[in-house]
């Protein structure tokens, strides 16, 4: 299989900084390869209307990334403040014929955690942290 990654890095001073390993996450991300409209229309009529659960997999396949750089684009992520998203090293990668971006995060600081998450939950309170046709699958 292969495995396309790549290393989001801020500045020479951190990369030098040591990771807390027991900080590490993963996170995956598909996206439904529709439009938003058609995401929209498809929760509405065939789900909400007819009163079944939304799985948008039965609708929809899953779009084909060019590389990582066209995912990460893609999927939109977003955080408020933006500056908080930064704290992780971050290191991403396509599995699944270039179908799955995997994230893979890990901490400088324990404290930071906690602004991570706090921007993912505003970014989520005001707009969405992701585009909507993403689907996050989380790793324990």
């Amino acid at each position: 299989m292969d495995v396309m990654v790549y290393q989001a890095s801020r500045h020479t001073t951190e990369a030098m900084k040591q990771v807390l390993a027991e900080t590490y996450k993963k996170y995956g991300y598909r996206m439904f390869d529709c439009t938003k409209e058609q995401l929209i229309r498809y929760n509405h009529d065939e789900c909400y209307m007819q009163k079944r659960p939304s799985n948008p997999s039965e609708k929809f396949n899953y779009v084909t990334f060019e590389d990582v750089d066209d995912a990460v684009k893609r999927i939109n992520s977003v955080f408020i403040p933006m500056s908080h998203g930064e704290l992780p090293k971050v290191q991403w990668s396509l599995h699944d014929n270039n179908r799955l971006l995997i994230k893979e995060i890990w901490f400088y600081e324990s404290k930071d955690q906690d602004l991570y998450q706090q921007s993912v939950e505003r970014a989520w309170a005001l707009n969405g942290h992701l585009d909507v046709r993403v689907e996050q699958q989380y790793y324990d």
